[in-house]
């Protein structure tokens, strides 16, 4: 008989080899990354720019960055910004670009039968921006609107908070630009940032879906041809190895009902050793509606609204972050209870169902990630930003299966040390201390 309180077997996991891209250098220094795939007539793009992220933003114009980025689609000399959306909407797709911390990236999908088309509107965006005045200004309204609709935002200024605890002084402190400086930039500052940093040395083009490797490699050579130079850049400092800051950190929010709760601390880089172990610790920890922290700081208690744990990836650092949502009268409570739950990872066995579950979540959820174009792209970008080996996907479950109880345990006692912390809280100014 069937019931809702036995879950159902196990279904052993069917082998499937994830391929490997083909990588070739091109003359101008942009490594090519392609990944024939003909289950969808579609072709997934994916350009990583390593130097153009926030981080690299001078002082004195943080959030330039994002500008370039966005207004990159703006215009060209032969095109405005509704013939580049319209000639993407022809070819059955999009393209978006966007700057994080670290790197910039162009993101795109055609129909197959119009790889060459988008191919060329890529190249155009890429190589020819003219970042025309009347999108720069519309630009600049709307993120000076989204900029102060942010600022109301609980989650917004814990992150904002979080971030300069973490690393203090460095440049992955930066979330957003300061209004002043947004103010400020003109046309020729987007332009300079696109001439410094928007180069084909050290980039990476990933190329995944229905298409004939020779025709796309004569493409891309023949589109991106005229693309050259190393970006200018100054070697970033190493980041920090421990919080700038630990222990409470207060953001008041005057006549709040509730608080949002952040805490952690930094972590070693995916390429460390144990990075699986502290992933499959964290993942014990906070991931999903299964995990401790929900079974424990919510349903048990009934301490936050909502609440997990996940591990924030760097090139060269990581950072785990543990969040909740709770009334005011609960914050320290849950907390307190956030806090003990660590403890009792690092130092209580871990039993082997609930290791065994949640191998089996994050085997699942990779599993589900390669079912589309679009993610399995998504997947091997996950490499190029952070330095992964090229089969590290393929090897992704077995590496799971070998992790023993202890390995994460130990992983989990290493880096996840409450004393370590820092926990920054948004919310009403009683809760100082």
């Amino acid at each position: 008989m069937i019931t809702r309180s036995v879950p159902p077997p196990d279904v052993p996991m069917r082998p499937s080899e994830l391929p490997l891209p083909d990588a070739t250098l091109l003359p101008n220094g942009l490594r090519l990354l392609m990944l024939p795939d003909t289950r969808a007539p579609v072709v997934e793009f994916r350009l990583v720019l390593p130097y153009a992220g926030r981080a690299y933003d001078a002082p004195e114009w943080i959030g330039l960055s994002g500008a370039t980025a966005r207004l990159l689609i703006g215009g060209t000399p032969t095109r405005s910004s509704f013939e580049i959306a319209d000639e993407a909407d022809r070819c059955g797709g999009y393209i978006s670009v966007s700057a994080n911390t670290e790197t910039a990236t162009l993101s795109a999908r055609c129909l197959a039968p119009y790889l060459e088309p988008m191919t060329r509107l890529i190249a155009d965006v890429l190589l020819n921006p003219t970042f025309p005045p009347d999108e720069l200004e519309i630009d600049r309204a709307n993120t000076l609107q989204r900029l102060r609709l942010q600022r109301s935002q609980p989650a917004f200024l814990a992150e904002e908070r979080f971030r300069i605890a973490l690393f203090g002084e460095h440049p992955y402190r930066r979330l957003a630009p300061d209004e002043d400086v947004l103010q400020r930039w003109q046309q020729e500052h987007l332009q300079a940032f696109h001439a410094e940093r928007y180069r084909p040395q050290d980039a990476t083009l990933l190329l995944v879906g229905d298409f004939e490797p020779n025709a796309a490699l004569k493409l891309l050579q023949d589109a991106l041809g005229d693309w050259h130079g190393t970006a200018e850049q100054e070697p970033l400092p190493a980041p920090p190895m421990q919080n700038a800051e630990t222990g409470w950190r207060l953001v008041e929010r005057p006549h709040s009902v509730q608080s949002q709760i952040m805490l952690g601390a930094l972590c070693p880089p995916r390429t460390a050793p144990d990075s699986l172990a502290l992933q499959m610790a964290v993942s014990i920890l906070g991931a999903g509606a299964s995990s401790r922290l929900f079974l424990t700081v919510r349903e048990q208690y009934g301490y936050a609204y909502s609440v997990g744990a996940h591990l924030d990836y760097y090139l060269r650092v990581s950072a785990f972050t543990a969040e909740a949502q709770t009334a005011t009268e609960n914050t320290h409570d849950a907390v307190r209870q956030i806090c003990a739950e660590v403890e009792r990872l690092i130092h209580e066995p871990i039993p082997a169902d609930e290791l065994d579950a949640t191998r089996n979540y994050l085997i699942g959820r990779h599993m589900i990630g390669r079912l589309t174009l679009g993610s399995l792209a998504d997947l091997y970008k996950q490499v190029v930003l952070y330095g992964l080996p090229m089969d590290y996907w393929r090897r992704y479950p077995e590496m799971l299966e070998s992790l023993t109880a202890d390995a994460v345990q130990q992983a989990a006692a290493r880096y996840l040390q409450p004393e370590r912390f820092a926990t920054v809280v948004v919310g009403e100014p009683s809760l100082a201390g």
